[in-house]
């Protein structure tokens, strides 16, 4: 059995706008244009695994699209770290009940978030 995912919008790169090193989580905050849910701002929960390298995550989005208009989603997911390099993998629940897969990348060198975002209903 194979799945063929329908892009939900053109990849978007975000800003990293902050990272918070806790003991139990780091939090990473960005920000960015992204395509029909505007001006979206995001907070990301990251959990660590034993190993620090990896473990799962809960984020928020909200996304500001016309002066009248705010989309709001949450999201669940699994991260890994390579080097220098996040690679997060999503399943988001967005205000109308769509709901998205998103695949992250985040380089911590350059300070941005790549995401392909695809439609799961």
């Amino acid at each position: 059995m194979s799945i063929t995912l329908e892009e939900r919008q053109p990849r978007t790169e975000m800003e990293i706008t902050s990272i918070d090193f806790q003991a139990d989580e780091a939090i990473i905050t960005a920000e960015g244009n992204m395509g029909e849910y505007g001006r979206v701002y995001a907070s990301y929960h990251l959990s660590y695994n034993a190993e620090r390298t990896g473990g799962t995550y809960t984020a928020q989005g909200r996304g500001f699209v016309d002066p009248d208009s705010m989309a709001s989603g949450a999201a669940v997911g699994v991260w890994r770290r390579e080097g220098s390099m996040l690679y997060m993998d999503e399943l988001v629940n967005i205000h109308d009940g769509s709901q998205n897969l998103g695949k992250i990348v985040i380089d911590g060198l350059k300070r941005t978030m790549v995401m392909d975002v695809y439609v799961l209903s």
